[in-house]
């Protein structure tokens, strides 16, 4: 192939999130994948090749219920998988928790699609790979560098702030995947990591909207960047709908999130020229 090529998957179901890396010697790695409706488009771009890493930045059903429906299916059979890489929160020692900022969401971000994964988690075998903070890995011509997995301690949105947060650097470009890591977890990856964030590229935390704070995109001053956005997500408003009100938020230690348009003028403010929207389709990024 000659081209380390990734594909931004246009949304084939509400909001999710999928990538697929080519290595120059025609192997992929996977990043999350969406839902079970999204799983033909990932096939077709997976195209049968060997999936050197399926990459799970977090338990939440718009990234991972797709690789739950195939691993409950027939163990993943229809992808050459070798190693699926992830670092979620313990499920039995979080389990019914009450000593947190909003115990009835907690239960639900754990019950979402972690239950499931805990569930089914022994049919990975061999192929399961809990990955920690600072490990790199080298996937042909791809390095993969691990700045920031779950925390525990970080209960107001638990999902979200579990994200892994990974660079992969190929000989020309650095892409910074952050998930949908929040405000919070965000502070944490500055405190602990903002040495290690510059990057060409960078994939927009939580879908552009409600993620990290705009400290840490100075850090990365991204040339460009990638939107997993509908069109009505991309135009959202500086104060969202879903944030009715605005001190129970932060009563619940979920201040700090605004809708797309504020990311969007920071983004511009730092001087991001170049984006990739799924509203617009499929993008191809040669890397």
């Amino acid at each position: 192939m000659n081209k380390t090529l990734l594909y931004q998957l246009t949304e084939t179901s509400k909001f999710m999130m999928s990538f697929v890396l080519v290595t120059k010697n025609d192997n992929v790695i996977i990043v999350d994948g969406g839902r079970e409706e999204d799983m033909p488009l990932l096939k077709k771009y997976v195209a049968g090749r060997h999936v050197s890493a399926w990459i799970l930045t977090h338990a939440h059903g718009d990234h991972m219920w797709g690789f739950l429906s195939e691993l409950k299916k027939n163990n993943l059979a229809d992808f050459d998988v070798e190693k699926v890489i992830y670092n979620f929160p313990p499920y039995d020692k979080l389990k019914g928790k009450t000593d947190v900022p909003d115990p009835a969401y907690f239960d639900v971000e754990l019950e979402e699609a972690l239950a499931d994964f805990v569930k089914y988690e022994h049919l990975l075998g061999d192929k399961a790979y809990e990955v920690k903070q600072g490990e790199s890995m080298q996937i042909d011509e791809c390095k993969i560098d691990f700045i920031y997995t779950y925390h525990d301690g970080l209960y107001a949105n638990l999902m979200n702030d579990s994200s892994l947060v990974f660079k992969i650097t190929t000989p020309n470009t650095t892409v910074l995947f952050l998930g949908d890591l929040g405000p919070m977890g965000g502070d944490v990856l500055f405190e602990e990591s903002r040495h290690l964030l510059k990057s060409d590229i960078v994939q927009m935390a939580h879908h552009g909207h409600a993620g990290v704070g705009m400290e840490v995109d100075a850090e990365i001053m991204p040339k460009a960047c990638l939107w997993c956005c509908a069109d009505w997500l991309y135009n959202e408003a500086e104060m969202p709908p879903w944030i009715p009100d605005r001190k129970i938020a932060r009563e619940k230690g979920r201040g700090r999130m605004y809708g797309t348009t504020v990311t969007r003028k920071w983004m511009d403010i730092l001087g991001a020229k170049i984006h990739y929207v799924t509203k617009d389709g499929t993008n191809t990024i040669e890397l």
